[in-house]
């Protein structure tokens, strides 16, 4: 993996150089120790939707980013649900001519280079996130990562996690079982009451729902069936961005 050493409004921070990604993406908590929480435009607020979902919290236009000796404003789209605190994505790259050089292991910005950092210095965060993940079962045999609402192929989390992650799916399972199933179900039945009575919603009463169908065949066109997208919307006084992040998230 790719990383180099930046500063972000004067704060040192790890950034992950990806040209796979269409964006420059920051995490809610490494906005924070930049002090530029405060220039994020929530008009753009949303949900980003690839393998899995996550929760975006808007965007800031432009602020201070310094790579080696070179300054540049940059755009980041902040993000909820990534283990990574900077991702220096290709709108980025593209925009400021970056070059990718492997075979001198040093990104080009310019006349300034800038060495990869080696894995020694490579966060650890991440790998550790992915192996101690609790999952939740996912549509078509799937696993969802709790957190990150990365979608894996069955089995994938418990192998990694070692038992771990089958622990923690079995105590989230009353909440989501994927596809076609309830979700919400009451404290008690979270407790221990037998699964035949985990239904938090009816079919029939998706019929009488009061929210509007287009925000139901929102989160439908993610996956969920018409009761757990009305029984989320019921959980999140109808708001659809919640609503698929509780979904996801379990």
């Amino acid at each position: 993996m790719l990383y180099i050493n930046a500063e972000v409004n004067g704060r040192p921070v790890k950034a992950f150089v990806d040209s796979g990604a269409q964006a420059t993406i920051m995490s809610p908590s490494c906005a924070e120790a930049c002090g530029i929480m405060r220039l994020i435009d929530r008009r753009y607020a949303g949900i980003a939707k690839g393998v899995g979902t996550a929760i975006i919290l808007g965007r800031v236009h432009s602020a201070e980013m310094k790579i080696g000796d070179a300054e540049m404003p940059c755009a980041f789209t902040v993000m909820e649900g990534k283990d990574v605190d900077l991702l220096f994505g290709l709108d980025m790259l593209k925009r400021y001519q970056a070059n990718i050089d492997l075979k001198r292991n040093v990104l080009v910005l310019g006349n300034t280079e800038v060495p990869f950092l080696p894995e020694s210095e490579i966060p650890k965060y991440m790998e550790d996130a992915q192996a101690q993940e609790p999952t939740v079962p996912g549509p078509n045999g799937t696993e969802i990562g709790a957190k990150s609402g990365a979608v894996q192929p069955a089995g994938t989390a418990a192998a990694a996690a070692a038992g771990l992650a089958t622990r923690d799916t079995s105590s989230r399972a009353n909440n989501f079982s994927g596809q076609g199933r309830t979700v919400g179900a009451s404290s008690s039945q979270q407790s221990g009451a037998p699964s035949s009575s985990q239904s938090a919603i009816t079919p029939g009463a998706a019929q009488g729902s009061t929210h509007p169908q287009e925000s139901i065949e929102k989160l439908e066109a993610l996956g969920f069936s018409q009761s757990q997208a009305i029984a989320a919307l019921d959980a999140t006084g109808g708001n659809v961005e919640y609503a698929a992040g509780m979904l996801f998230q379990g």
